[in-house]
């Protein structure tokens, strides 16, 4: 493909990338595994120290393509009686082989017993970079128990400017400004015929009350180390992934396929998970044994 036709591709999908709602928000596939960069509130829901990496490249027939690359770790921590999550988050994005756009954010939820299950309500504080740097801010609640954890978010809540300090654009521009997004995540795990075997259906519905866009999967996971299904997000994309859990190590993959538009001849889209488990009083001192010494 010509270098014309790629830079006209990318204009194309940037521009249908603006055309639907939540355009700043990473519609990564395997969002199950993504779910504390949609919500702060399962910061530390694993009660393990949970360090997580997501790489989505873009359209792999073309040159530069979009590409995204999120880090995240996060732990629950006890305090004043209860349980809280912290947890940090860095997100970049890559466009045209220059980086377009930086998150760097801290996270906070707390965690109180709710029924049969947790409910936890976090809150995120990051610094946006772009064109200028602005503080972006996101809040969530969320419902976990043994079979079904579900929570909703509010995204950029503070609508961050997009454009530097100086810009001759107005700060009330509809163009200066990220607009608020909402999200919705659910997931529920059903037991089949056989106690090894899973089916978890889940879905995340993201608006910004312009338009609408419901992403959903199911997974069949076997021996809860072996995991493998089909996701849609929207009308126009479905992904095929599997992963597997090797110890302390979980690794996923998923290939996006496009039905139609100019994204179907660009090779589909490949996207990397990978997280490290470790337990959470790893960096706990145990109590020295106490020794009786008796004089005779």
């Amino acid at each position: 493909m010509g270098r014309v036709s790629t830079a006209i591709l990318i204009l194309i999908l940037l521009f249908r990338a603006v055309q639907l709602q939540a355009q700043w928000d990473i519609p990564f596939s395997q969002f199950w595994t993504a779910s504390g960069y949609f919500n702060p509130s399962f910061a530390g829901e694993s009660g393990k120290i949970q360090v997580t990496a997501l790489y989505l490249h873009h359209l792999a027939k073309i040159e530069d393509p979009p590409r995204h690359l999120m880090l995240s770790a996060d732990m629950p921590v006890e305090f004043w009686g209860a349980r809280h999550g912290i947890g940090l988050q860095t997100v970049s994005t890559i466009i045209g082989g220059k980086q377009q756009r930086r998150l760097f954010a801290a996270q906070y939820a707390l965690n109180r017993r709710a029924g049969k299950g947790i409910l936890g309500v976090g809150l995120q504080m990051g610094a946006l970079e772009m064109e200028g740097r602005s503080v972006d801010l996101n809040a969530g609640f969320s419902w976990r128990s043994g079979k079904i954890r579900f929570g909703g978010a509010v995204m950029h809540l503070n609508r961050p400017s997009l454009l530097p300090p100086n810009s001759e654009l107005g700060v009330d521009s509809i163009h200066a400004k990220i607009p608020v997004s909402y999200n919705f995540m659910a997931e529920y795990n059903i037991s089949l015929f056989h106690p090894l075997f899973e089916i978890r259906p889940a879905v995340l519905l993201l608006t910004d009350n312009a338009s609408t866009r419901l992403h959903s999967a199911v997974r069949m996971v076997f021996d809860q180390k072996i995991s493998a299904g089909v996701s849609r997000n929207g009308r126009e994309e479905y992904a095929l992934f599997a992963g597997t859990i090797i110890g302390h190590l979980q690794l996923g993959y998923a290939y996006r396929l496009y039905r139609y538009g100019p994204e179907k001849e660009s090779g589909g889209s490949h996207e990397v998970s990978c997280r490290y488990l470790l337990p959470a009083n790893l960096f706990k001192r145990e109590p020295m044994p106490y020794k009786s010494i008796r004089l005779l």
